[in-house]
């Protein structure tokens, strides 16, 4: 499928979406961001798979975030069709795995996963800071509840989401001077105060999105990707029913995809963004057990609900 080169109109506001693929919360948002009026980049590594998302107001182009290369060109493709703009950025492109931490594939599957979730999000963000800083945009990335739990049986995933949770605090601080007013920059950096009294205020944001279980195509995607079965001698073999349970219970009370998607576009659209932005099934046990539970007592209910309390394990 050949690359639309539709370009926005003039003075309409631009967002890129990775891993905007049809049937997933990146489709999802391309839809919600077009119907707010954005025109939308589906950035995705097979452009017919966003396909049926197009439409006047929405193309896609060919992005890896895997691939240096592949951003920077698309870095460049954007520029282009955009007048070097870009105001909203949502790092949605993502990779899971779900396996006890002695049976994962560190050199293979786990090293994929980062390259993804966490270095794939620096790369986008290293290559567009130009366009986001010259529309005073704003980096919406696509965090979890996994690490916040934090989940059982998906060690290698709660911790590329850590990463990115704390990539995007720092992340935030550091792109939020670059907003200001020239030449006024390093003023507003001692007196931030007076930045609204100016008329200039940072507009570039970062905001991290705590997702919990929203209805799209991961579950399916593991059972038909990932073998449901845990590895030929793993030590985890009696609780392969709690295994199985765990990393399927997601899409349980899930929340609706478009729903979601209308959630974070309300927010992108506010002037004022939370730095963490908490939405999904189950966000409010999560966001409840991360302030008020002790961390302690959390992982004591998570072993004990999948098998890891009272249960005994190959090799005990």
């Amino acid at each position: 499928m050949a690359e639309n080169t539709e370009g926005p109109q003039a003075g309409q506001k631009v967002a890129l979406v990775t891993g905007a693929g049809v049937g997933g919360i990146g489709g999802a948002l391309a839809v919600e961001l077009h119907s707010a009026g954005y025109f939308v980049i589906c950035a995705v590594r097979r452009p017919s798979s966003a396909s049926e998302l197009l439409r006047p107001g929405i193309v896609a182009i060919e992005l890896d975030v895997s691939s240096t290369e592949s951003v920077s060109a698309a870095a460049k493709k954007v520029s282009s069709l955009t007048n070097d703009k870009l105001h909203v950025l949502v790092n949605n492109a993502g990779s899971a795995t779900h396996r006890p931490a002695l049976d994962l594939d560190v050199d293979g599957v786990v090293a994929s996963m980062f390259d993804v979730n966490v270095l794939g999000v620096m790369r986008m963000v290293k290559a567009f800071a130009d366009l986001l800083i010259n529309a005073k945009g704003c980096v919406v990335n696509i965090g979890s509840i996994a690490p916040i739990v934090p989940l059982v049986y998906s060690s290698a995933y709660n911790a590329t989401k850590a990463a990115l949770h704390a990539y995007g605090d720092a992340l935030r601080m550091e792109l939020k001077p670059l907003g200001y007013c020239a030449p006024l920059q390093f003023f507003f950096l001692l007196f931030p105060q007076t930045t609204s009294l100016t008329g200039c205020e940072s507009r570039v944001d970062v905001v991290t999105v705590v997702t919990g279980g929203v209805k799209s195509n991961l579950g399916e995607s593991f059972l038909r990707e990932d073998s449901p079965s845990l590895p030929e001698g793993s030590r985890y073999l009696p609780v392969q029913n709690f295994w199985l349970h765990r990393v399927t219970m997601s899409q349980k009370g899930a929340m609706d995809t478009d729903e979601y998607a209308r959630k974070i576009v309300g927010m992108i659209q506010k002037k004022s963004r939370p730095i963490w932005f908490w939405s999904g099934g189950s966000v409010s046990i999560a966001w409840f057990m991360y302030y008020f539970v002790p961390l302690r007592l959390r992982l004591f209910v998570m072993a004990r609900r999948f098998g890891l309390i009272g249960k005994k394990l190959l090799g005990q």
